[in-house]
């Protein structure tokens, strides 16, 4: 079971003075709303639009349960409409077009969504309005799933389209009345709550809560990690980066702080701006500033110009036979033979390199991720895709590299040791396996939220946790990068 995470919903709405500030001019003030989805995740991005003149910036992200024995893999579902409401006037329209969030890779992480202009003011509510909500779900129920015409057997994975039986959530409690002045920070999180929304026959009721943040005394309304793309056009310091799992394009400003990473990989030792190249697939960390810029912090080559990546939560593994199948999460290029929800069985080619992606996390000795022998279940992977094709049999995917992610798994404090807990009451994707705990190693490079350190933790906690997941000779071993106490 899941429970309410940020690979979901979260909306932070952000109100900053910003006066003679890059991209607005001086003078007067206006409002401008930023949606995101805690997509950050993550991995998280979203389009900007110029904002009003002399505006004042207003920010918005957006965060993400199911019934027992039902493991959700993937949930996708389009965000239509988002408008506020004042205590006066007309409702007030965020979003110019539909945006399609995948919730599954937002447990811990946000995403940006869209830059929209309103005046400062009093606002009573905020509506959200869905449509085409999308699931790949592993049936660990013990009895069939039916859905209209479709049919999950237990024990199978299957693509389901629900139904939605509301197209909107509508929020007006705290901490709306909401005031927005003229040069006042403030932020509204959103959490997409998915056991809540997810009802028992698997239809949608979409549900969501608030609360209000606050500007970072930096400037920054919301940092922003994993975003991935493909660029599509380079300019004086900034570059444009095409998501083509959403369809958004997003303008990345680069400073002289900004980290460039793994060029030398394709033969660019300086490993700087003059790297990046129009058609190379990009992971990015940035800041969503107050100005409504998106100001990287992190620039990482995933794969050279011509090169196709696909990322998937890994379901089953063969090792006899060097393949093993993921649920795709994430593809860059669109490959219309692996869309996202899929389940594609990937062929590890002979002389295959297996990678970790570290994030700054030290790994300790004894864990290894160097062959089809060290993937598991619930791994996050992303492959280099030679080939994607389609048949009878399903989606296929051949690759010469695999390369170990963060996970983000949801469960339960079961035991608590120093710097370090075990988690327990996993989904069925883990229990199905026969694995019912996972060790939880925490260090200096892990963030936490909602608690500041694993001794604000207690057994029956409900925690949320990225990290690097390793097969053990025990129970398995998450390297965490954050914990969320929920």
């Amino acid at each position: 079971m899941r429970k309410k995470a940020r690979f979901g919903f979260m909306v932070l709405l952000t109100a900053l003075f910003a006066m003679n500030r890059h991209r607005f001019i001086s003078g007067l003030f206006g409002l401008t709303f930023v949606l995101a989805t805690v997509f950050m995740a993550a991995c998280g991005g979203g389009a900007t639009s110029t904002p009003p003149a002399n505006a004042t910036t207003f920010a918005l992200t957006i965060h993400d349960n199911p019934p027992a024995g039902v493991t959700v893999l993937s949930f996708e579902i389009e965000i239509t409409g988002a408008t506020l409401q004042p205590s006066n006037g007309s409702a007030v329209s965020l979003l110019t077009s539909p945006v399609e969030i995948e919730l599954e890779k937002l447990q811990t992480n946000s995403a940006f969504l869209s830059t929209r202009g309103v005046d400062p003011g009093t606002y009573e509510s905020l509506t959200l309005t869905f449509a085409n909500p999308e699931m790949t779900i592993l049936n660990q129920s013990g009895q069939p799933i039916v859905i209209g015409t479709q049919v999950c057997a237990s024990g199978q994975i299957c693509e389901l389209k629900p139904q939605l039986n509301m197209s909107s959530a509508k929020l007006s409690g705290t901490p709306f009345p909401l005031t927005v002045g003229a040069d006042v920070p403030i932020g509204l999180a959103l959490d997409f709550d998915v056991n809540s929304s997810v009802q028992n026959n698997l239809s949608i009721t979409p549900t969501l809560t608030a609360t209000q943040a606050t500007v970072a005394a930096d400037g920054e309304l919301e940092e922003e990690q994993d975003l991935k793309g493909q660029i599509t056009a380079v300019g004086s310091g900034q570059f444009t980066l095409q998501d083509d799992t959403s369809g958004r394009s997003f303008t990345i400003n680069v400073t002289s702080n900004t980290e460039f990473k793994d060029f030398s990989e394709i033969g660019c030792t300086t490993n700087d701006f003059s790297c990046v190249k129009s058609g190379q697939i990009v992971q990015v960390d940035f800041a969503l500033m107050g100005t409504g810029i998106l100001q990287a912090k992190e620039v990482k080559l995933e794969e050279n110009v011509n090169e196709q990546e696909l990322e998937g939560t890994v379901v089953s593994i063969n090792a006899a036979g060097n393949q093993f199948q993921v649920v795709v999460v994430d593809e860059e290029p669109v490959a219309n033979s692996a869309p996202v929800g899929s389940v594609v069985t990937v062929n590890i080619q002979a002389g295959a390199s297996f990678q970790v992606e570290n994030d700054g996390l030290n790994i300790p000795s004894g864990l290894s991720f160097a062959s089809v022998n060290d993937l598991l279940v619930g791994q996050d992977i992303d492959i280099r895709a030679l080939s994607v094709s389609s048949g009878v049999g399903g989606s296929s995917a051949n690759t010469d590299r695999v390369r170990l992610r963060a996970s983000q798994i949801s469960g339960k404090v079961s035991a608590v040791s120093a710097s370090n807990f075990d988690m327990s009451n996993l989904n069925s994707l883990f229990t199905g396996a026969g694995i019912t705990q996972i060790q939880v190693q925490t260090s200096s490079a892990t963030g936490f939220e909602g608690v500041a350190s694993v001794s604000g933790l207690n057994v029956n906690d409900a925690v949320s946790a990225e990290g690097l997941l390793f097969r053990t000779a025990g129970d398995p071993a998450l390297i965490a990068k954050e914990v969320r106490k929920r």
